[in-house]
């Protein structure tokens, strides 16, 4: 291994929880490097006095049993220290989060220098798809032992600091100048470890410092039927399949016209750009979120200081030049970094310079799209010309990206980061922050009403804000926060508007007003004014009503024709410990109705699934979403993915890498939705006019999703009750058996699953 000859302290901890002094450490490990070499090495389990709860036993293989007769932290917490030598570096994965729990024990680091090896690696593994311990121990070959301890973390930790320190040594002049720069301006510990780097050898850049590409493309050849024409007078609906390849057919069919400027809006632009090989003669316009600006960027870098999160993210800036969010391997805080301080906004050059010359065919997202509509004064606006037509694919969606287009919104993280230097940012950040925990009282979720905006408390935040609005010396990223968060503190503007103070898990406050009756923005300032098309599910016409108001013609186009490569079977009696216990060959995605369900799984079967080789990934037990994606991606057969169906929508995978789908649990809307639940309560009917419609668009959209990863032949398995108990539940295979491979047959026959 190759390491700096700096003193380095690697450490872990294990715990029962992820709050500080709430929850405890059970167990501490650390290794010592000086000049390189191994100096000492200590682990220590630690008793605490509650039980370890029962998710937490299964991820760290600590029992409560195995703590006791072991010494409490208060008796061990000298020995600690002493493993950890003053004049040492403190390295760990996510060590803030180490630290902090340290703290909360009585061991306070905070003056000491330390560096996080997940946000090293981002710097130098672009290649990537997460930088989790576990992922990187896989595609590393890292030792890793002994599994799930403090101590296999600390070993795998210390082999993954020297494989980024090898790619460091391959740094040129040039860039190991740059390094060395920005972290004379970052934290001690950043500071010292790219201070020891020794005189670069090489001008040449090394081959691994680029982002790459990560494109799939469905089987367009199998489509048939596309015709894309230009509508007047009413909306055209063109159906689409739950079949690969749709979108990037109807692209070409739209290059193909060169009389019409097609605007191509879709749910997730990152998402397409990702998995798709896009046509000649199609421009992509990026969200100004997702767009450097370059005069932001120019300045940020030229600081007098950064953070550690800002450091690395300056550094990234400079190696890997981006001009958009994806041309860099962001990673953890420095997202928050990037939407404080570098993004474009609305008036960037960066961004308006997007919309000059259009070819005939514009790629976006639909948010973008709408909310430049709305806007007379926009630049995208304006270029909509008479030769203009709308298509939005996935409209199934619009009411969701409508909403969060038209509303307003003020994120506290946001705006902190984006204070962070700022003294007149950070005291409005406080006084924001105070205010929205004094009005919401204890509540997670608070709907404003008028008299929370016509308190003193209220009255004075108008006042500041209309001030600090005025200073023309703002990040223009914060003004436009403050901005919304103006709007949202006027009383006159909740009318015909939802407007809520929202804690979210993670304990950040997010301040929000959306419009209550989507299809009036739509009607107003869309569907009379452009030439539009809406790529909708089969026979959804009737059912989108939020999106289709009252009154509003349409004409439904000749249907997408295109096959279908996956079954869906309706085994009456498979049940979820039966999958499990006769895991089947190949990947597995597993849906369930709850977090709490998933948690269920992990503890009742990760460990004897491990003991059989069998891959078990769990939403919010196993990372985020790229971490999840990226072990899913590299593991071996069998393997379950068990996720929700809310967190499935937002994966994309390659081509052919699941043979099933299973769903345990309809995924309805949960009924307190901040949003959705003030919705509802404008039907007469409200779960069968809405909640239901809403269902089979998103069963559609799961199928569709799981259309563009799946093998050919491929199966998927819905499994709950209530499609055989609920009246309603043959409106749901009806609808289903549209989607079917076998579609001329009965749709609620119980199929022989023969997989196990």
């Amino acid at each position: 291994m190759q390491l700096p000859g700096i003193p380095l302290v690697v450490l872990d901890t294990e715990t029962t929880g992820l709050l500080p002094r709430v929850n405890r450490i059970i167990e501490f490990a650390s290794v010592l490097l000086r000049d390189g070499v191994m100096q000492d090495e200590y682990e220590q389990l630690i008793f605490v006095e509650e039980a370890i709860p029962p998710h937490v036993e299964v991820l760290t293989r600590i029992k409560t049993a195995d703590l006791q007769g072991k010494p409490r932290l208060e008796d061990v917490r000298g020995d600690i220290l002493k493993h950890i030598d003053k004049d040492a570096i403190i390295v760990g994965q996510n060590i803030t989060y180490d630290m902090e729990m340290l703290k909360g024990e009585g061991i306070d680091l905070s003056g000491r220098p330390w560096i996080d090896t997940s946000m090293l690696a981002s710097l130098v593994f672009p290649e990537f798809e997460s930088y989790s311990l576990g992922y990187m121990s896989t595609v590393l070959s890292l030792n890793h032992e002994p599994m799930h301890r403090a101590l296999g973390d600390v070993h795998a930790t210390v082999e993954l600091l020297s494989r980024c320190w090898e790619r460091m040594l391959m740094l040129p002049r040039e860039l190991q100048m740059q390094a060395q720069d920005i972290m004379r301006r970052a934290p001690e510990g950043y500071r010292r470890f790219f201070g020891a780097l020794p005189a670069p050898h090489t001008d040449t850049k090394p081959v691994w410092l680029h982002m790459g590409t990560d494109t799939t493309t469905g089987n367009g050849n199998a489509i048939r039927g596309v015709t894309l024409t230009k509508p007047s007078g009413s909306v055209a609906l063109l159906e689409e399949p739950a079949s690969p390849g749709v979108l990037e057919i109807v692209m070409r069919a739209a290059v193909a016209d060169s009389n019409t400027v097609h605007w191509l809006a879709v749910k997730n632009l990152e998402m397409t750009t990702k998995k798709l090989t896009l046509p000649e003669g199609v421009r992509i316009l990026f969200p100004p979120y997702l767009l450097l600006d370059p005069e932001a960027g120019t300045k940020f870098i030229h600081q007098e200081s950064f953070t550690a999160n800002e450091a690395t993210l300056a550094l990234k800036l400079l190696w890997y030049t981006p001009e958009t969010q994806s041309d860099l391997p962001l990673h953890g805080d420095e997202v928050t970094v990037w939407n404080g301080k570098l993004a474009c906004t609305e008036e960037s050059a960066a961004y308006t310079r997007q919309f000059l010359n259009p070819p005939g065919v514009l790629l976006l997202d639909h948010r973008q799209l709408l909310s430049f509509i709305a806007d007379p004064k926009h630049t995208g606006h304006n270029a909509l010309t008479t030769q203009a037509h709308i298509v939005i694919d996935d409209a199934s969606m619009l009411e969701d990206t409508a909403t969060k287009a038209y509303e307003w919104y003020c994120p506290l993280p946001h705006l902190r980061a984006a204070a962070e230097g700022n003294e007149i940012l950070t005291k409005l950040a406080d006084i924001t922050e105070l205010w929205a925990e004094r009005t919401r009282g204890n509540q997670d979720l608070h709907y404003l009403t008028v008299s929370d905006l016509q308190n003193p408390d209220a009255r004075g935040m108008r006042d500041l804000l209309d001030e600090a609005l005025q200073n023309p010396d703002l990040p223009r990223l914060a003004l436009r926060y403050l901005s919304h968060l103006q709007q949202i503190l006027r009383p006159e503007n909740l009318k015909d508007r939802i407007v809520y103070i929202e804690l979210r898990y993670s304990g950040d406050l997010h301040i929000h007003s959306a419009p209550e009756q989507i299809g009036i923005f739509l009607q107003r300032h869309l569907y009379d004014v452009f030439p539009t098309t809406l790529l909708v599910p089969p026979g959804s016409a009737n059912t989108l009503k939020e999106v289709l108001p009252a009154g509003t013609k349409t004409a439904i186009q000749p249907a997408i024709q295109a096959a279908i490569p996956f079954e869906i079977l309706y085994p009456e009696h498979l049940n979820l410990n039966e999958l499990i216990t006769t895991t089947p060959e190949g990947k597995t995605i597993v849906l369930m109705s709850s977090k709490r369900s998933i948690d269920d799984v992990y503890i009742k079967h990760a460990e004897a699934l491990e003991k059989r080789g069998i891959s078990l990934i769990c939403q919010g037990l196993c990372g985020g979403a790229g971490r999840m994606r990226a072990n899913f991606i590299a593991a071996q057969s069998p393997a379950l993915w068990f996720l929700t169906p809310w967190a499935f929508e937002g994966i994309t995978l390659p081509a052919n890498t699941a043979d099933r789908l299973v769903l345990f649990s309809l995924p309805f809307d949960h009924p307190s939705h901040a949003v959705l639940s003030k919705r509802a309560e404008h039907y007469q009917n409200a779960f069968m006019q809405y909640s239901l419609a809403r269902l089979q668009h998103r069963l559609f959209r799961l199928l569709r999703a799981f259309s563009g990863y799946c093998k050919e032949g491929a199966e998927v398995l819905l499994l709950d009750d209530r499609l055989h108990t609920k009246n309603y539940g043959k409106d749901i295979l009806a609808y289903l058996s549209q989607f079917r491979s076998d579609a001329g047959t009965d749709p609620s026959r119980s199929a022989q699953v023969t997989l196990f």
